[in-house]
C-alpha cells in the first residue's frame, strides 16, 4: 500500500476501497441491466426462431408426403418448440459460460480480487456475449432483407466458425477493457483465450 502525505493512497492496488479488477475505469453491469439484457437476448432468440416453422414444416412434408395437414402441424409444433427450447438453452447456457470462465480468467491474473470483483466481470463476459448474440442475429435479418441469407439460418449461424467470431473477440475485449478497466494486455488475453476455446469446440464437433 502507497502512502501519500502519511495516508495511506485509497487507489493502490490492494487497498481498501480499491477495486481489484476494474481500477478507476470499472463501470460494473447492474442486477437489472443484466436482467433486462438477458430478457432482451431470449426474446430476439425465440423471434428469430419463427422461420424455423417453415422449414420444419417442409422436411416433414418432405418425409411424409401422404399426411394429413393436422399431423403436420402437429407435427411442426412439436418440432418447433423443441428446437425453440434447445436454441434458448443453448444460447443461455454459453452466456452463463462465457460469463463463469471470462471471470475466472480474470480473477486468476487479479491480486486481491473479490466476490463482487467476479460477479461484476461474469455480468460484463455475459453482456458480451448477448451483444455478440443480438449483433449477429442483426446482421443475419439485414442480409436475409436483400436476399444474401435465410432468416432460418439466423440462430445456426451462432455456432459457426466463420468471421462473425471477429466480433466476438471484440466484444469480450471490449468487455474487459471497457466496462471491467482491465489493460489491454488482460484483456486481449482473455478474449483471445475465450474466442478459441469456442471456436475450437465446435471445430471438434461432429457435422
Amino acid at each position: 500500500m502507497n502512502r501519500v502525505g502519511g495516508h495511506a493512497d485509497a487507489s493502490a492496488p490492494g487497498a481498501p476501497g480499491a477495486p481489484a479488477i476494474g481500477g478507476p475505469a470499472f463501470r460494473p453491469v447492474t442486477r437489472r441491466a443484466h436482467a433486462l439484457g438477458t430478457a432482451l437476448l431470449l426474446l430476439c432468440t425465440a423471434a428469430f426462431c419463427v422461420p424455423l416453422w417453415g422449414e420444419i414444416r417442409a422436411r416433414l412434408h418432405l418425409r411424409l408426403p401422404d399426411a394429413p395437414e393436422g399431423a403436420l402441424g402437429i407435427g411442426t409444433a412439436i418440432g418447433w418448440s423443441t428446437a425453440t427450447l434447445a436454441n434458448l438453452v443453448t444460447v443461455g447456457v454459453l452466456g452463463v459460460l462465457f460469463g463463469v470462465l471470462g471471470a475466472l480468467a480474470l480473477r486468476h491474473r487479479t491480486t486481491g480480487a473479490t466476490p463482487d470483483d467476479f460477479t461484476g466481470a461474469r455480468r460484463a463476459y455475459t453482456a458480451a456475449w448477448g451483444g455478440y448474440v443480438l449483433a449477429k442475429l442483426t446482421g443475419q435479418g439485414i442480409l436475409a432483407l436483400f436476399g444474401s441469407a435465410r432468416l432460418a439460418a439466423a440462430i445456426p449461424s451462432l455456432t459457426s466458425a466463420d468471421a462473425g467470431l471477429a466480433l466476438l473477440f471484440a466484444a469480450l475485449v471490449g468487455a474487459g477493457r471497457m466496462l471491467l478497466g482491465a489493460t489491454w494486455a488482460r484483456a486481449l488475453s482473455v478474449a483471445g483465450g475465450l474466442t478459441a476455446l469456442y471456436t475450437a469446440t465446435f471445430l471438434l464437433l461432429p457435422a
